[in-house]
């Protein structure tokens, strides 16, 4: 028996690729990743800033309160930051962390939507009545069993000062949800206030 008869009965063994050049191919894809994760980081960055910007000018336009606008807009910037934490690990290959990142975003979402319920109410009721013709500053109205001028109507609440001077702060959704009687509109209002500031 010769030797090559006998290793003929051995199984064959794969070859193996060099150690270092295994090592150096893995550390090369990783630093790609790394790259890329910096590239998502950055561009995310500039979104969020950049949105966030946007957003509190188009709030503040619709005259909502300061309070309130900073508010909405530190809620985008912590969404914005858990998406971009989640592109990170899924960049770098940590899909599951990636994907409870994801989960935690529509929870807090949840948590914010149910406890934000009456202002988002408002909002959509300040924005009905902004956009209502018929509702307008400087119209005599009974709203809410309030009787008098609309002073101001801002993205949450309506203002409205009756005979006496008294000024009545109204949540927008009480009066989009109740019966508007219009006295008078802006024009005929003014008349009648001036007519009295003359008597």
């Amino acid at each position: 028996m010769d030797l090559t008869s006998l290793t003929g009965y051995l199984p064959e063994v794969p070859v193996e690729p060099d150690f270092v050049t295994n090592v150096k191919g893995q550390a090369v894809g990783m630093l790609n990743k790394i790259i890329l994760a910096a590239i998502v980081f950055f561009v995310g960055w500039l979104l969020i800033g950049n949105l966030k910007k946007l957003f509190e000018k188009l709030l503040m336009r619709g005259r909502l309160d300061k309070a309130l606008v900073n508010l909405l807009g530190s809620v985008l910037t912590f969404a914005g930051w858990i998406i971009v934490i989640a592109a990170i690990f899924k960049v770098l290959g940590f899909t599951e962390v990636s994907l409870a990142f994801s989960g935690s975003l529509a929870l807090v979402a949840m948590g914010l939507a149910t406890s934000a319920s009456s202002i988002v109410g408002d909002l959509f009721s300040g924005v009905s009545l902004i956009a209502d013709d018929d509702f307008q500053l400087g119209s005599r109205v009974t709203a809410a069993g309030v009787t008098g001028v609309v002073e101001s109507i801002d993205m949450r609440k309506t203002r409205i000062r009756d005979d006496k001077g008294n000024l009545f702060v109204i949540p927008n959704k009480a009066i989009d949800n109740g019966t508007v009687t219009i006295i008078s509109p802006p024009s005929i209002a003014e008349e009648e206030e001036k007519k009295t500031l003359v008597k």
